[in-house]
């Protein structure tokens, strides 16, 4: 099944629930796409890096790229010290990465910068992320969303 997603490239929603568990989905997919020999890139909003690296081996581990917005996701701590621009631009930076090839670029959680982003820019800045385009002469970006429930942002305003 994971193969199945893997696939089909491109954007990615994954909604959470008390049913559905999403991380530990989102993690299998991580996985997955690591020991096909792909980079993984995580934009860690809600858990902290140790967390989210909690369950994979040296061999997935290091093929993952953790860019922590968890610690302090606005710079107050120390000021100039987190990622520069905040999380917007942490989030264009993973188109610019400088590794060629294939990549997996998976978010933990939309839901957190959908709270801290205007939606429309948001958006915008995904659909760049996802389009197949966006870097010639390599394969697609394969792109992981993970969402709670969001009772002020319909989903179908994402998925267009």
């Amino acid at each position: 099944m994971l193969e199945s997603l893997l696939a089909v490239g491109g954007l990615m929603l994954l909604r959470d629930s008390v049913e559905w568990e999403g991380r530990s989905l989102l993690k299998a997919l991580v996985k997955k796409s690591a020991l096909r020999g792909e980079q993984v890139h995580v934009l860690g909003c809600e858990v902290s890096e140790e967390e989210f690296r909690e369950g994979f081996d040296s061999n997935i581990n290091s093929r993952l790229v953790y860019h922590d917005l968890f610690r302090d996701p606005l710079s107050w701590s120390k000021p100039g010290k987190a990622l520069p621009g905040g999380p917007l631009e942490a989030l264009r930076a993973l188109d610019k990465r400088t590794v060629s090839g294939p990549a997996t670029i998976a978010l933990d959680s939309l839901s957190w910068l959908l709270h801290h982003l205007p939606c429309p820019t948001l958006c915008q800045t995904l659909h760049a992320l996802s389009r197949q385009d966006s870097c010639p002469g390599e394969a697609p970006h394969l792109f992981l969303p993970f969402i709670h429930p969001l009772p002020t942002v319909p989903l179908s305003t994402l998925t267009r």
